[in-house]
């Protein structure tokens, strides 16, 4: 029993865009975040987001949002009510900035399979823990660690 096969011809270089925002981010500074859009802009914004990678010459993308899933979740989500397809992969990213000794921001990214369930990710996501608090990662924690801040780091490290 064969296979389909896309790829006859063995290896080949391909595009991949493996830091993709979307409103769902931190720092998203290119119009309102999802929290912030009515039902018609959100549907809005997903459309252009499908329509970009869709028409793209980008074989491979990873959301990739500050601290969250939410942009990847809400995508597929959009995906599947309105029965799109992609036939480019798409892959659940978050992008974690973390404690170091050093003087300047540092951050991890981390792609996961986009076979995990929106459970799993969850999962992944409540696993982390922000150490200076003792909480896992939530939007309620998040503002929590940022009160705890002293101004001067906060206005240099957001």
């Amino acid at each position: 029993m064969s296979t389909y096969n896309p790829y006859l011809r063995g290896a080949e270089w391909r595009k991949w865009d493996l830091h993709v925002h979307t409103p769902a981010s931190f720092h998203w500074n290119d119009g309102k975040c999802f929290a912030q859009m009515s039902p018609s802009e959100k549907e809005a914004a997903l459309k252009r987001m499908y329509d970009t990678i869709k028409q793209s010459d980008v074989a491979v993308f990873a959301i990739m949002d500050y601290w969250t899933f939410d942009g990847y979740l809400e995508f597929r989500r959009y995906l599947a009510d309105m029965k799109l397809t992609l036939t480019k992969s798409l892959f659940p990213g978050i992008e974690l900035r973390i404690e170091a000794p050093v003087d300047y921001r540092l951050n991890i990214q981390v792609v996961l399979s986009d076979k995990h369930s929106t459970q799993e990710l969850n999962d992944f996501k409540n696993a982390l823990c922000i150490r200076s608090i003792n909480r896992p990662i939530s939007d309620e924690a998040l503002i929590r660690f940022a009160k705890s801040l002293d101004p001067s780091k906060a206005a240099v490290h957001g």
